[in-house]
């Protein structure tokens, strides 16, 4: 293999790697949705109280805000890392 073809794998194989470490990221923080789906199994057919409503409510906004957060600082995160990839990997 030539040296031009080793750096092109190492290039791509490492931009997989940070890619793949993003996308494990995200899949952590959407973990964070997984208490609401508990508690919705729980409630039968029946009327909601407004206090429950509004837990439910305010938890998926939390949960959003979770992965909303982890979305943001991977990008801030993994575009640099690919950018430093590009370079120094010539």
């Amino acid at each position: 293999m030539s040296a031009s073809k080793n750096k092109t794998v190492l290039r791509w194989a490492g931009i997989v790697l940070v890619s793949m470490g993003y996308y494990l990221w995200l899949g952590v923080a959407s973990t964070s949705f997984g208490h609401i789906a508990e508690k919705e199994s729980v409630i039968g057919t029946g009327p909601v109280s407004l206090e429950y409503h509004r837990s439910i409510i305010e938890a998926v906004m939390q949960a959003t805000g979770v992965v909303f957060d982890a979305a943001t600082l991977g990008f801030l995160v993994c575009v640099p890392l690919i950018l430093i990839i590009f370079q120094k990997v010539r």
